[in-house]
């Protein structure tokens, strides 16, 4: 098998090594496509030089082997779901964190892990038919919560964004309008039941707290990596209520990925037009980079081995 692993800031080399057979309770899985992630900028773009370090946790693939103690899998099944790490061509994972890909799905749109967080931090949200939800940043998982809202029948569905092309994107998949952030600012003050902050900034989410209505829902899901954030208490003086969108806990998960997955078989949710780069393993230091220029089309990079 031949996986990537960091090496130096910003630095990463492919590395072959002898196949391992799966596990009891485990599968080999042949890597199809793994998600570039944002949450695993830091260790490329800072690695010390010291130990290496492996990266990749977003999995779609299909079945080579089964461990002993496996059932209801066969070899040639696609799968998707969680494994770490998967920046490499073959891996083995437990089968309980494992998932099969709807039919109509392609494998390199197939990432479960990111969907699976995006429909858990909705569904803290208690979503019901005609309610005005607003999703701050549209960036990969923004888009996908995006979706996600406009299958519960919303009322108005607002995606804000300053980037052009991730609005438009926004419009074709199910928002009723888009803004930047200056105009919502300027016109959409407490005008939401429910508020989904996915920019991962400061300024984003100051501006997702200032959208809400009284008696509304701020879902804090963005990724908050890189410094201190403040809530303005005036939230607490219109009886906001704050939700917190992650969850480490397995089960929820796997439970929010299933939902997820029922949505894209409906052909309700699709990362098809998010996918818009893709590297192969040699070359994953490309992926992490367009993370730091932005290309302007730029959404989501997978790794294809």
């Amino acid at each position: 098998m031949r996986y990537s692993e960091v090496i130096a800031a910003r630095t990463s080399r492919v590395v072959e090594v002898p196949d391992v057979p799966p596990a009891a309770g485990e599968v080999q899985v042949r890597v199809l496509a793994s998600g570039v992630c944002i949450s695993e900028r830091p260790p490329w773009e800072h690695h010390d030089g010291g130990e290496p370090h492996r990266l990749g946790h977003e999995l779609s693939g299909e079945l080579v082997a089964i461990g002993s103690g496996v059932h209801g899998w066969s070899v040639g099944d696609r799968m998707t779901g969680f494994g770490s790490p998967v920046f490499a061509d073959l891996v083995n994972v437990s089968a309980k964190s494992l998932l099969p890909t709807p039919a109509n799905v392609p494998s390199w749109a197939a990432l479960g892990e990111p969907l699976a967080c995006v429909v858990e931090a909705l569904s803290r949200c208690a979503l019901t038919p005609g309610m005005r939800i607003a999703v701050v940043g549209l960036g990969f998982m923004g888009l996908g919560a995006l979706q996600v809202a406009a299958s519960r029948a919303p009322g108005r569905l607002v995606g804000v964004d300053p980037n052009p092309h991730t609005r438009a994107l926004a419009l074709e998949l199910g928002a009723h309008d888009v803004c930047t952030p200056e105009e919502a600012k300027d016109s959409l003050r407490h005008g939401f039941d429910v508020v989904v902050e996915f920019s991962g900034t400061a300024s984003g989410l100051a501006l997702a707290g200032d959208l809400v209505a009284q008696h509304g829902v701020l879902c804090i899901a963005g990724y908050h990596h890189d410094g201190a954030r403040e809530l303005d208490v005036e939230l607490w003086y219109r009886a906001v209520t704050i939700i917190n969108g992650f969850t480490p806990q397995r089960w929820r998960v796997m439970a929010a990925m299933a939902e997820g997955l029922r949505l894209m078989a409906d052909r309700r949710l699709t990362f098809e037009p998010l996918i818009t780069h893709r590297v192969s393993l040699d070359d994953i230091d490309t992926g992490f980079g367009y993370f730091l220029d932005r290309p302007a089309d730029f959404v989501k990079a997978v790794c294809e081995p």
